[in-house]
């Protein structure tokens, strides 16, 4: 029963880690990969138990199951280093925790191994759900959204399991006979509220960045509402002068065509023409949220000599909020404009905006030429100069917030933004 209850910690160890990571199987050969190391790693530490005792095996628990588990992560993990660290450190502390809940609640029934093994297996199905329901958010949008402060959080759990380790802790029998179950239920408290308050860390956290990211969003309205604005006014002014002049034009067309100067009306016709364009303010979609920050970037696009085209159809009904909606847009004809800057000649500056709807899913596809070499970090595109790429995550996240998907590829000096919601 004791091997038993240690395989199956382990499946529900990995899985725990699955489940925080975000972990996603694009290749077969990851899930291959994974399950084969799993079974390996079944089969030797079973070796060790079976041949050398359960003594010696729980000394060497921590090497042979807990490192190598997250060195097996790092092959398949879209987080590494530091982040995965924390992640996996927390989840080995949320499996101490629901072992030594089960010594306490057996604790009632004569303190047995087997009971405890029992009550621990039970506890890990609403452990799993509770988990996945209320901490999972937290800890994936700081993982996708933050790159600072996990040596900070990697503190506590790693402080835990170094001293559960150097106590001799890991051997549950050790727990059972010695008497040390109640400064282990004093850790396990102060564990606890530790990582409450990590959580609510991070809660704070994330509401703060989507406040920050509606601010910049509401400012981004306000400027282009003002400039809207301005050319409403500047419209309205030309087009009280065109009314005023209409009779002179009128006028002068009728004499070009009395005298029969049919070229010389169409050449002034097309003037014409050319002036009444120039006073139309353009639309962009039927989204009036993304229409001014359509008109704000397509107006700073202008004034970089950047050639911009734009072809956007959107739905009456959108599942998407319009935050998140002109938060992708912004993000990606941002990233494009920056990257067309740094190019010197005029006839190069190509902007592409097209947007569509199918079978109730928004596709987006945002193209703009470059110049230079584009690095990219978890297929995530990377730019110094554009605060590490944050603007690429923002669109990232928001694609599998609403279960959609987006890539990003670089070819031949044209980089491709998709991005399905």
């Amino acid at each position: 029963m004791d091997l038993i209850g240690i395989v199956l910690t382990l499946i529900f160890a990995t899985i725990v880690v699955c489940m925080l990571i975000d972990f996603e199987v694009k290749h077969k050969k990851d899930l291959y990969f994974m399950g084969l190391f799993v079974i390996l790693m079944i089969v030797i530490d079973s070796y060790v138990w079976i041949n050398f005792g359960y003594e010696t095996f729980m000394k060497l628990y921590t090497f042979l199951a807990q490192i190598p588990l997250y060195i097996a992560f790092i092959f398949v993990s879209k987080y590494k280093g530091i982040k995965l660290a924390f992640v996996h450190l927390t989840v080995i502390a949320l499996v101490s925790s629901i072992v030594l809940i089960a010594i306490l609640i057996s604790s009632f029934f004569g303190l047995s191994l087997e009971i405890m093994y029992v009550i621990s297996l039970i506890l890990y199905i609403p452990t799993g759900f509770i988990t996945y329901r209320y901490f999972r958010p937290y800890i994936l949008y700081m993982l996708r959204n933050t790159d600072k402060g996990w040596l900070g959080f990697c503190v506590l759990p790693l402080t835990y399991s170094i001293l559960t380790y150097s106590s001799g802790k890991y051997n549950l029998g050790d727990v059972i006979s010695q008497n040390t179950l109640v400064p282990s239920i004093r850790g396990l408290i102060f564990t606890i509220v530790s990582y409450i308050l990590i959580l609510w860390l991070f809660k704070q956290t994330r509401e703060q960045l989507t406040l920050q990211n509606e601010q910049n969003l509401l400012q981004m309205q306000i400027t282009a509402s003002k400039q809207n604005l301005e050319a409403l006014k500047e419209s309205q002014e030309k087009t009280i002068i065109y009314r005023h002049d209409m009779r002179h034009h009128l006028n002068l067309i009728n004499a070009y065509l009395a005298d029969n100067n049919k070229e010389a009306a169409q050449k002034y016709i097309t003037e014409v023409e050319k002036s009444i364009d120039s006073i139309t303010v353009e639309t962009y979609c039927s989204n009036y949220s993304l229409n001014l920050i359509m008109h704000f970037y397509v107006t700073k696009a202008k004034k970089e000599h950047i050639e911009v085209e734009t072809h956007i159809e959107l739905p009456k009904q959108l599942a998407i909020s319009d935050m998140d909606l002109c938060l992708v847009f912004s993000n990606a004809i941002e990233n494009a404009i920056n990257a067309l800057v740094n190019i010197e000649s005029t006839n190069d500056k190509i902007l592409k905006i097209i947007c569509k709807t199918k079978k109730d899913k928004l596709f987006i596809k945002i193209t703009n030429s470059f110049e230079g070499t584009v690095m990219f970090v978890d297929k995530i595109p990377i730019n110094e100069s554009e605060n590490h790429g944050i603007g690429t995550k923002s669109i990232a996240a928001i694609a599998e917030k609403y279960n959609g998907v987006c890539s990003f590829t670089s070819e031949n000096g044209i980089f491709k933004t998709n991005i399905i919601l």
